[in-house]
């Protein structure tokens, strides 16, 4: 579940006197990550800012993915106060600590919360139900939000599928660090190979330009020019995190 530690179902009842400190939102519970989840509707706003790489799931999917850092539980984008340092926040993150549950055999989804986030309180914040026991403002604004990137994810995972189906995608091996110093790696990315984009045949084409899937690929080859402006951040992050292990994986 990557950012969650103790998600359960919001119950009315048994959360009846839950807030959310939203002034003091921070991103700790981020820190750890080196690649996180995007929509393809996020891809032009994504792109002016990171590399939009893929990562491999367990099943063999594949799953498109901000990169935020080189090394193995490393965030380069939050600062030591936990505040994102600078640029686009990423959809899957601003939903936090509320997530949709999908059940596989109904489709049914069910809003749940993280437990473990230190911005959740009885004592203080907004309220998430009111005294009648319905939802407040604020949290139908949440679930909104859950239930518009739910269905967003859902027409990324098409997207995904049709680049897999096309097998345009190969393994990238990132090496960064000083010229002067060995290289280290960042492993387990994946993305489309333009060589093979080329090789595309003319019956093809019309309708990845029609859906829209041609687009989002160049946003994706375009946006990996930022690997450069990460490797940057990675140059400028303190000593303590630059002695992590020299190896990573995007999918942590």
């Amino acid at each position: 579940m990557l950012i969650y530690d103790r998600v359960v179902p919001l119950n009315r009842e048994t959360h009846r006197r839950l807030r959310i400190r939203t002034a003091q939102h921070n991103a700790r519970f981020a820190a750890s990550l080196n690649s996180v989840p995007v929509a393809t509707i996020e891809f032009p706003a994504a792109a002016n800012e990171y590399a939009i790489v893929f990562a491999k799931l367990a099943n063999g999917d594949f799953l498109p993915a901000v990169l935020v850092g080189l090394r193995s539980q490393q965030n380069l984008y939050v600062d030591e106060n936990a505040r994102w340092r600078r640029g686009y926040v990423p959809a899957f993150l601003r939903q936090y600590p509320f997530v949709l549950a999908e059940d596989a055999d109904t489709g049914t989804v069910t809003v749940c919360v993280d437990l473990a986030y230190d911005g959740l309180s009885e004592d203080e914040g907004e309220p998430l139900f009111g005294e009648d026991g319905g939802d407040t403002e604020s949290l139908t604004r949440a679930v909104n939000f859950l239930q518009e990137l739910h269905g967003e994810f859902k027409r990324t995972a098409a997207f995904a599928a049709k680049i897999k189906e096309l097998d345009l995608l190969e393994e990238k091996v990132i090496r960064f660090g000083n010229p002067d110093q060995p290289q280290a790696e960042l492993n387990g990315v994946y993305a489309v190979s333009e060589e093979k984009l080329m090789k595309l045949t003319d019956a093809q084409l019309p309708e990845l330009f029609r859906t829209g899937v041609l687009g989002l690929i160049y946003t994706h080859l375009l946006s990996m020019r930022n690997l450069e402006r990460l490797s940057e951040l990675a140059q400028q992050a303190p000593a303590a995190a630059a002695a992590n292990a020299p190896q990573g994986d995007a999918a942590n």
